[in-house]
C-alpha cells in the first residue's frame, strides 16, 4: 500500500480547504394529513408582499455581522473538496491533486478527510468555527412566495487523524403540486428528507447531517454519521446517487492508491401514514487502476428489513457485515429473499493535450436476470437492469465544464415485495432519483464569466412509463417506475416491456446565474443569485395515477448553500 499519501506529508501547509456540503437530515415528526389531490391555490401562497424585503435584508445583515464574531476559517464555496459536482471547480482541483501523487480520483463521496493527496485534506483545528448557512429568495412564476433556509455548520480535526463536522438547517419551502402531496402523504421533501406541511402549500424541513472519521493507518479510515451520499464519476448514479435523503451508517474505507475498497451499513426509514417501517443496507466498492488513466470497479448491495424478516427480527445480518466478499452468494447460501444487487463501472480520465481533463465513465447495474430470458424476447418481468453512460470535461483554467450524460433503467428495478426491502429510503429512490421504466439525457454546463460570476445550465429530456391509476397507493395497472411499490403489483411476468404504461416525456431547462458577495466580511460561501428554470411534462395518454406538471419560475436571493442540481423547489 502507498504510504506517501498521508502521514508522511502531514507537516506540510494546508492550502485548501473543506467544508461538507450543506446538506442535512430527518424531522421525526409524523406527516400531516394529506393535501388535497388537486393543485393548491396559487393564492395561498400569498401575493408579493414588502416582507421578502425584510427577510433577505435580515439573513443579509445576520450573515454579514456574523463575520464579526464568528470564526469563519473554514468558510466554504457552495461546494467542498469532499462533496461536489463532475463540472465543479473542485472536481478539477481533486483530479489534479491524485494526478499528482498517482493516485485514483475516488468515485465515493463524501470522500474520507484525511486518506487522501496532502492538498486535500482537512485543517488540523480541532474547532474551526461556527459557519452561518441559510438561504433567502424570492419566488416568482406559477406562485409567489418567499423560501427561507437557516443553520450553522462547524467542523474540526484532531490528532491528524481524525475528523468532524456537523450542520443543521430549518427549510420554508413554498411547494407546488405534487411536492406538497408528496409532503403531506409521506412526510417526506424531494432531495431533502423528512419533511411537514405548514399549510396545503408550505413545508417545513429540519435537516440535520453530519459525521466523524477516524484514520485507523494511512491506508484505512472509519466513519459514522447520518449523510447523503454518491457512488460513481457522474452527475446521476445508478448505485448510490447524491440526491438520495441522509441516513445513519458506517463506512469503512481502503485506500491503497491504485487500489480503493468501500464497505457500508445504512439504516432506512420508510414512513407510510402514521408507521414508520426500518431496513437495514450493506454495501461495498472495488475499484482498481488499470493504467493509462483507465478504472474498473465492482459494486454490490443487499438491502432487507429490521422487522419482518423473521430469522434476524429487529438486528442486523452479521454475514453481510464481513468485508471483501460477494452479498449475493452469501444472500443464497443463507436462504434469504433478501434485494441483492450487482454492478460494475468502467471509466477513463485523461489530460488532454491543450491541458483539460476529459472524463468518459459507464456503469451497469444488475438487480435480477436470467441469460435465457434475457435473450428470449418476451420481455420476462425480472430482466431487471439498468446502464448509464457519461462524458464531461474541464478546460485547462477551470472556468469552463460540462457534463452530457445518458441513462436507461428497466421496469422494476430496484423494487422487492416490501417497502423495507426496497431499494429506497424515506419514499426516494437510493439508487437514480428517476427510479425505473424510464430513458433520460442530460447535458450540464458552468462558465465563470469576468472572473467573479458563474453562470450554470441544466437540461434535461426524461421519457417514463407511469403507473395507471386514481392514486399511487389505487393502481389499475402498475408499470414498475416506483421502487418502494412492490413488483407483486405486476399484471403478469410477460410482457413487461420498457416505457410500458402512461408514456410521460418531461423536459427542463435551468439556468443560474450567481455572484460571491461574502469575500469583504471573511464570508467568501456567501453568494447572490437568481436562477430561472421550466418543467414541462407531457403524457401521450390519459390515466396516470399522477396528473402532469408544469412549472416555471425566477428565483432571486442570497445563499450560503451549496446548489442542488435538478432541484424544483
Amino acid at each position: 500500500m502507498r504510504q506517501d499519501n498521508l502521514w508522511s506529508s502531514w507537516d506540510l501547509p494546508l492550502e485548501l480547504g473543506q467544508f461538507p456540503p450543506c446538506l442535512c437530515g430527518p424531522n421525526p415528526r409524523r406527516p400531516q394529513t394529506p393535501p388535497s389531490p388537486n393543485p393548491p391555490d396559487a393564492a395561498g401562497l400569498g401575493r408579493p408582499d414588502p416582507g421578502v424585503t425584510r427577510i433577505l435584508r435580515l439573513l443579509t445583515w445576520v450573515l454579514c455581522l456574523s463575520g464579526g464574531f464568528i470564526d469563519t476559517a473554514f468558510s466554504q464555496r457552495s461546494t467542498s473538496l469532499q462533496w461536489h459536482l463532475p463540472i465543479d471547480p473542485e472536481a478539477r482541483m481533486v483530479a489534479d491533486a491524485c494526478d499528482s501523487t498517482g493516485v485514483l480520483v475516488p468515485s465515493i463521496q463524501p470522500m474520507t478527510g484525511w486518506n487522501r493527496p496532502p492538498q486535500l485534506q482537512p485543517s488540523e483545528d480541532a474547532f474551526s468555527g461556527l459557519q452561518v448557512l441559510g438561504e433567502a429568495k424570492q419566488v416568482t412564476g406559477e406562485f409567489s412566495a418567499q423560501s427561507t433556509a437557516v443553520g450553522l455548520g462547524a467542523e474540526g480535526s484532531w490528532n491528524r487523524r481524525g475528523h468532524w463536522h456537523v450542520s443543521a438547517t430549518r427549510w420554508r419551502l413554498p411547494l407546488g403540486f405534487p411536492l406538497a402531496h408528496e409532503v403531506g402523504r409521506h412526510g417526506a421533501m424531494n432531495g431533502l428528507g423528512q419533511a411537514s406541511l405548514l399549510s396545503p402549500s408550505i413545508a417545513s424541513v429540519d435537516r440535520l447531517e453530519g459525521a466523524a472519521s477516524w484514520a485507523v493507518s494511512p491506508s484505512v479510515s472509519l466513519r459514522v454519521g447520518q449523510e447523503s451520499h454518491h457512488w460513481g464519476l457522474g452527475g446521476r448514479s445508478l448505485f448510490l446517487d447524491r440526491h438520495m435523503a441522509p441516513a445513519l451508517g458506517a463506512r469503512l474505507w481502503l485506500d491503497a492508491g491504485i487500489v480503493q475498497y468501500t464497505h457500508m451499513l445504512l439504516r432506512t426509514k420508510h414512513l407510510e401514514g402514521d408507521t414508520l417501517q426500518r431496513g437495514w443496507m450493506a454495501a461495498q466498492w472495488a475499484e482498481v487502476s488499470l493504467g493509462g488513466g483507465w478504472s474498473g470497479a465492482l459494486f454490490g448491495t443487499v438491502k432487507w428489513s429490521a422487522d419482518h424478516d423473521v430469522a434476524f427480527q429487529g438486528r442486523v445480518e452479521p454475514h453481510y457485515l464481513i468485508p471483501f466478499g460477494a452479498f449475493r452468494p452469501r444472500e443464497y447460501i443463507l436462504g434469504s429473499t433478501d434485494n441483492a444487487l450487482v454492478g460494475a463501472q468502467l471509466a477513463c480520465q485523461t489530460r488532454l493535450r491543450r491541458g483539460q481533463w476529459f472524463k468518459g465513465y459507464g456503469q451497469l447495474l444488475l438487480d435480477e436476470f436470467k441469460a435465457s430470458e434475457l435473450f428470449g424476447g418476451e420481455s420476462w418481468w425480472a430482466n431487471k437492469w439498468g446502464v448509464l453512460l457519461g462524458v464531461s470535461s474541464t478546460s485547462n483554467s477551470g472556468k469552463f465544464a460540462w457534463l452530457a450524460e445518458a441513462a436507461a433503467v428497466r421496469p422494476w428495478t430496484y423494487t422487492h415485495k416490501t417497502q423495507p426491502n426496497s431499494y429506497s429510503h424515506l419514499h426516494q429512490p437510493l439508487g437514480h432519483p428517476a427510479g425505473g421504466n424510464f430513458v433520460e439525457g442530460r447535458i450540464w454546463a458552468r462558465m465563470t464569466l469576468l472572473d467573479d460570476w458563474t453562470l450554470r445550465l441544466a437540461l434535461l429530456r426524461r421519457a417514463q412509463g407511469r403507473s395507471e391509476g386514481s392514486d399511487e397507493g389505487l393502481l389499475g395497472f402498475a408499470a414498475g417506475e416506483m421502487p418502494w411499490r412492490p413488483y407483486t403489483e405486476r399484471n403478469e411476468d410477460y410482457g413487461q416491456v420498457w416505457l410500458q404504461g402512461a408514456r410521460t416525456d418531461v423536459f427542463r431547462l435551468e439556468l443560474d446565474l450567481a455572484y460571491p458577495v461574502g469575500a469583504r466580511y471573511d464570508l467568501p460561501g456567501m453568494e447572490a443569485f437568481v436562477r430561472a428554470w421550466v418543467r414541462l411534462e407531457e403524457q401521450e395518454s390519459p390515466g396516470a395515477w399522477q396528473d402532469p406538471w408544469n412549472a416555471s419560475r425566477i428565483e432571486l436571493g442570497i445563499r450560503q448553500s451549496r446548489v442542488m442540481d435538478e432541484r424544483n423547489w
